[in-house]
């Protein structure tokens, strides 16, 4: 009895299907720390990938606050604010300060002009110079 349970078990570790069976087990074993091994990887370089893509806007931000600098710290932006806040004026240079109410002035009155020119037209005038004359 003895010598059969040592061959029946013999024969069962030998056998194709319980080979099968213990090589199953053991790819399935082996399969689940290698894919979150490979799903850490494929995170691991997005995360990469996207400080990578994080550093090359900061570094263009970076260059253009530095430009930005260069710009504000340069005679030629200095002159120009004096120039508008100050009114600095170079020798033979005239300044010719042009104040927006008086253009806006000068809109309202042609307007106010052409209104009253047309009070004194009839209505019938009126229609005919609004579809035949474009001025």
């Amino acid at each position: 009895m003895n010598r059969e349970n040592k061959n029946f078990i013999s024969r069962i570790l030998y056998s194709q299907k319980f080979l099968a069976l213990v090589g199953l087990v053991l790819i399935v074993l082996i399969s689940f720390p290698l894919a979150r091994s490979i799903s850490k990887r494929y995170q691991i370089n997005k995360e990469i990938k996207d400080l990578d893509k994080e550093i090359g806007e900061v570094e263009t931000q970076n260059k253009d606050l530095k430009q930005l600098i260069n710009y504000l710290e340069s005679d030629q932006f200095v002159e120009e604010k004096a120039r508008l806040n100050l009114g600095l004026k170079k020798e033979g240079e005239n300044v010719v300060v042009i104040k927006e109410t008086a253009l806006a002035n000068s809109d309202s009155t042609a307007e106010e002009n052409k209104a009253a020119s047309l009070k004194n037209f009839s209505n019938t005038k009126k229609w005919w110079n609004y579809f035949f004359n474009n001025k």
